[in-house]
């Protein structure tokens, strides 16, 4: 053990500053950080008012109608400013939320982001075949939306859903998506070659 200097801490210092003493050994503390010290830095963060739907998709627990959601909402120009309100809205549980919290970084940006712009699908024109296709509905429930649109072409969301029967969260869905052209005049028949 090296033995200590018996002048007074002060006096040493001085004596350390202008040169007569050698320097102190620094010491290195080698021990662990205690747990809530130590910081986990994530492979991987996201911007939550730009993400894309590829980006949400890494998050665990994030559901196709959570990233559609918040798609819809960041084409709109909904931005987050912390996690709270993120959660609140997705309504997700508070052990999602922590694990989520590494990988989020809250950034304000002017303007609502470019998405690419997506033509609405005409319900009233549409192939059964884009219909299915489009459309995450059961097979019941768009074999009635052809077989009625033939009877008659729907005028709008509410024509849709009442003759339909559809639940508000399945409308919702639908709202910017779809619109409700004329219907064509005779069968679609293929162009002349």
């Amino acid at each position: 053990m090296a033995r200590r200097h018996w002048l007074d801490p002060l006096a040493r210092k001085v004596l350390q500053a202008m040169g007569d003493l050698p320097k102190d050994p620094v010491r290195v503390d080698t021990s662990p950080l205690p747990a809530e010290e130590t910081t986990v830095v994530p492979s991987w963060c996201i911007d939550v008012n730009r993400a894309t739907a590829e980006q949400w998709r890494q998050l665990p627990g994030c559901s196709e109608v959570m990233v559609d959601q918040l798609l819809r909402l960041q084409q709109g120009g909904v931005q987050f400013s912390q996690i709270e309100d993120l959660a609140q809205l997705l309504d997700i549980s508070e052990s999602l939320c922590e694990q989520w919290r590494p990988h989020l970084i809250f950034r304000w940006h002017g303007d609502a982001p470019q998405l690419p712009a997506q033509s609405p699908l005409d319900l009233n024109a549409a192939s059964p075949t884009l219909l299915a296709k489009t459309l995450p509905w059961p097979d019941e429930r768009l074999e009635r939306l052809i077989a009625e649109r033939r009877r008659e072409p729907f005028q709008n969301l509410a024509d849709l859903q009442e003759r339909l029967c559809l639940p508000p969260a399945t409308v919702e869905a639908l709202i910017g998506r779809v619109r409700f052209g004329a219907r064509p005049a005779g069968p679609s028949l293929p162009p002349r070659g």
